[in-house]
């Protein structure tokens, strides 16, 4: 009889540890759907960042491809401009030799008739004679192909070097204008897309981000052109990188030998050398003087006759003169003859690598494709063969010169680091809340819709967003060999590495790609303000 009680205190004990249980229970529930949530999330959010990410890093990576390859492209077009320069050198230099070998033929025919003269100056005659024939046949040849290879005029080329340069200006200028901003959107859009298909670019980051295409692409942001239609230190400098590339026979055809006994000084003098004078043309010059320069202290004698001598051109139309040649000299760049700023000391190079000083200069002027009348002393009995021989046909016509050019400002890229190394892009993406797939959107989980169980998330107008920037800079590796800046010196010299940091510029392919911090400002304009502060 005194064991009911306690058979019925015990029932009372279970009743209320099963209340217990289920309340934990529930507490437990809510806890898993929570962090089931959280986790969803979590995942949902890693995920968009990620995409968002990728596809800033691709729009940047387009970006420095469109720039590298206006780059390769800029330098085909000195490549081809070198080229040019080299086959004008050559037809100067050509035309010099020959009006040599007639001048010397004659000479040498008047002194056979000098008693003991006569017996070397008869076999150098008949030498003179062979180089002549040898030097007609060969510009008999070379004439007609330089142009055709120059201009086209007259050839069955489908292209020459100065059609190429045409098209390689406008495949950079496309690339720059066109396919960096379009293909950059659409690349965006692409890798958003594969990376999470729920996901899609914000209407705020579509704006964002086409107008960071677009000041990219135009000369309202990173660009500026540079039109040749008048002088301009944006054209000086695409000269210059031209006039810095020419080859040593393009430059410098200055030679000279002969015995020095101090006194006297007896030389044979070749000078030489081809300018682009102005943006569309090149004109070369050549001279060979024999020269004898006697020093007796009190007073100096300089003797200069000149042995031949040559030009050529390669012009738009009509026959301009040689002289005066280039004039980009001097600190102001204005002077005669032209400054290279990658050669120390005297960095101002002569009009025509000084054969403006020489005898011939007049002569070549007046005279420079082998059209000397016979009147003239020495051109006279015998006449220049071969067919090119007229003032006109030292110029080769049909060449237009540099094409305008985009260039990147000044004021960008001079240092890999900062918010001016390079044009910054940020993709905003977003996604449906649903397409996390919490507990609101799977059913059986959670409370009722409007229950007091019911999880509500915070999400802004139930979206989940995730925002990037990636930025294009220019940086040179300088510690790999195959990368190293090698710059000659002068003209004789060799190249010497260069340890200097490199500016950015569309001559040089080193653009690259990297994720940066996103500017306050992006975050401002695309509506995220309040998540950044100060």
């Amino acid at each position: 009889m005194q064991a009911g009680p306690r058979g019925t205190g015990g029932q009372g004990q279970r009743g209320q540890a099963m209340v217990l249980f289920l309340v934990l229970a529930g507490i437990l529930c809510l806890g898993a759907i929570l962090m089931f949530n959280t986790g969803q999330a979590v995942n949902k959010k890693v995920r968009l960042t990620n995409t968002a990410d990728a596809a800033a890093y691709s729009v940047a990576v387009q970006q420095a491809r469109a720039m590298n390859f206006a780059a390769y492209m800029n330098r085909g077009r000195v490549a081809n401009e070198v080229a040019i320069a080299q086959m004008v050198s050559l037809w100067s230099w050509l035309n010099m030799y020959h009006t040599h070998t007639v001048a010397g033929y004659n000479l040498m025919t008047y002194l056979s008739l000098v008693p003991y003269v006569n017996i070397v100056a008869r076999p150098l005659a008949q030498v003179y004679k062979v180089a002549e024939q040898i030097m007609a046949k060969a510009r008999t040849v070379y004439r007609p192909i330089a142009s055709q290879v120059i201009s086209g005029n007259g050839g069955a080329l489908p292209l020459s070097l100065d059609d190429w340069n045409l098209v390689l200006a406008e495949a950079a200028d496309a690339m720059l204008t066109i396919g960096a901003g379009v293909d950059g959107y659409m690349i965006a859009r692409d890798v958003v897309q594969k990376n999470d298909p729920t996901a899609e670019i914000a209407p705020a980051g579509v704006l964002l981000l086409g107008n960071q295409l677009r000041k990219a692409a135009t000369t309202s942001g990173l660009l500026e052109r540079h039109k040749a239609n008048r002088r301009n230190p944006g054209m000086d400098r695409f000269r210059n990188v031209v006039m810095a590339s020419r080859d040593r026979f393009s430059a410098d055809r200055n030679d000279s030998f002969g015995p020095d006994l101090g006194i006297v000084e007896i030389k044979f003098r070749e000078r030489g050398g081809t300018d682009m004078v102005e943006y569309n043309r090149w004109s070369a010059v050549d001279t060979l003087d024999f020269s004898v320069k006697v020093d007796l202290f009190v007073f100096e004698f300089d003797l200069n006759v000149p042995l031949g001598f040559g030009g050529a051109q390669a012009v738009k139309s009509g026959q301009p003169k040689f002289f005066p040649g280039i004039r980009s000299g001097g600190r102001n760049q204005r002077g005669n003859g032209w400054y290279s700023e990658y050669h120390p000391g005297n960095r101002t190079y002569a009009q025509y690598n000084g054969a403006t000083h020489s005898t011939a200069r007049r002569l070549a002027e007046r005279y420079p494709s082998v059209n000397v009348p016979g009147y003239v002393p020495f051109f006279t009995p015998m006449r220049p063969s071969g067919g090119p021989n007229k003032k006109r046909d030292a110029y080769f016509t049909g060449y237009n010169g540099l094409r305008d050019y985009y260039e990147v400002k000044g004021e960008y890229a001079q240092t890999p680091e900062g918010d001016k190394a390079g044009p910054v892009f940020t993709v905003l993406v977003q996604s449906k809340r649903q397409d996390a797939r919490t507990s609101e959107d799977i059913n059986g989980i959670g409370g009722p819709v409007g229950g007091q169980l019911e999880m509500k998330n915070a999400m802004n107008n139930d979206q989940m967003t995730a925002i990037a920037s990636a930025q294009t800079y220019f940086n040179r590796p300088p510690a790999n060999a195959l990368f190293k800046r090698m710059v000659p010196r002068s003209w004789n010299g060799d190249a010497r590495a260069v340890n200097e940091l490199e500016m950015g510029s569309l001559f040089s392919p080193y653009w690259q790609a990297k994720l940066v911090e996103t500017p306050k400002a992006d975050y401002i304009a695309a509506g995220l303000g309040s998540l950044v502060s100060g």
